[in-house]
C-alpha cells in the first residue's frame, strides 16, 4: 500500500486488489464521462427539437397575413354591396325620371339632378370598391409568399428535427449499454470504493480517477514528485497531490 503522507479514503488491500481497484475505477470513470456526454448531447438535441424564434415569428406573421386577408374580404364585401345598393338606386329613380310620370319641369329637373349625385357617389364608391380589391389581391399575395417560405423552413426543420429524434433513439441506447456495463463494474467494487469515488465525482466536477500523462496529472496537469509517478506505476493507490483526484 502507498506510504504517503496524505491519507487515501480507498478500502486498504492486497497489492492485486488494489490494480484491480483501480483498473475498475478508471473503467467506471470512462462510463460515467461517457454517460455525462450523452446527457448533455440529448439535453443539447431536446432543446433544438423545439421550434426555433423565426419559425415562431413566421408563424405568426402568417396567422396576421390570414387576418388581414378576411379584413379584406370583408371590407371588399361591403364595398360591393353599396355599389350594388346605389346602382339600384340610380335605376331606380332613372325608370321614374323616364316613366313620363313626371309632369312637373321642375321636378323633372329636380329627379335629374338626383340622379346625376347617385352616380357621382357611385364613383367614389366604385373607387372604394376597387381599392378595396386591390388590398385584397395584395394580403393574398403577401399571404402566399409568408406561407411558402413559413412552409419551407418548417420542412427543413422538421427534417432536421427527425434527424435530432433517431440520434436521441441512438443516445438512449448507447446509455442504457453503458449503464448495463457500470453495474457490472460498480457490483465488482468494494461499497466503500464505490461510494468514495462517487463523492469525488461529486466534488471534483464528475472527474475522480484521471490517467498519468509522463509526469503530469491527467485533472489538473500539474507536475509531479518522481515519488508519485513511481506509485502509479507500482500500481498504488495514489492521489494527485494538488487536485486531489486519483491518479491510474
Amino acid at each position: 500500500m502507498l506510504q504517503s503522507k496524505r491519507k487515501l479514503p480507498f478500502s486498504p488491500v492486497s497489492s492485486k486488489d488494489t490494480m484491480r481497484t483501480i483498473k475498475l475505477l478508471a473503467t467506471l470513470q470512462q462510463i460515467d464521462l461517457e454517460l455525462d456526454a450523452d446527457r448533455r448531447k440529448f439535453a443539447e438535441n431536446k432543446e433544438a427539437m423545439t421550434p426555433p424564434e423565426g419559425l415562431k415569428k413566421l408563424l405568426a406573421q402568417v396567422k396576421a397575413a390570414e387576418n388581414e386577408v378576411t379584413r379584406w374580404q370583408k371590407e371588399r364585401k361591403l364595398r360591393e354591396e353599396a355599389v350594388a345598393l346605389q346602382q339600384a338606386k340610380i335605376k331606380e329613380e332613372e325608370a321614374r325620371l323616364y316613366s313620363g310620370r313626371i309632369k312637373d319641369p321642375r321636378e323633372q329637373v329636380a329627379v335629374q339632378q338626383h340622379v346625376e349625385s347617385l352616380k357621382r357617389h357611385l364613383e367614389t364608391l366604385e373607387e372604394r370598391a376597387l381599392e378595396a380589391l386591390m388590398e385584397l389581391e395584395k394580403s393574398q399575395a403577401t399571404l402566399t409568399q409568408l406561407r411558402q417560405t413559413f412552409e419551407a423552413q418548417k420542412a427543413t426543420w422538421m427534417t432536421r428535427r427527425e434527424a435530432l429524434e433517431k440520434e436521441q433513439e441512438a443516445i438512449v441506447a448507447h446509455a442504457r449499454r453503458l449503464k448495463a456495463k457500470r453495474e457490472t463494474i460498480t457490483k465488482q467494487l468494494p461499497a466503500a470504493d464505490l461510494s468514495q469515488y462517487e463523492a469525488m465525482r461529486k466534488k471534483l466536477g464528475g472527474l475522480a480517477v484521471v490517467k498519468l500523462n509522463g509526469r503530469s496529472c491527467g485533472g489538473c496537469g500539474a507536475s509531479l514528485p518522481t515519488s508519485v509517478v513511481q506509485q502509479v506505476q507500482a500500481g498504488e493507490m495514489t492521489k494527485c497531490p494538488i487536485c486531489g483526484r486519483l491518479l491510474s
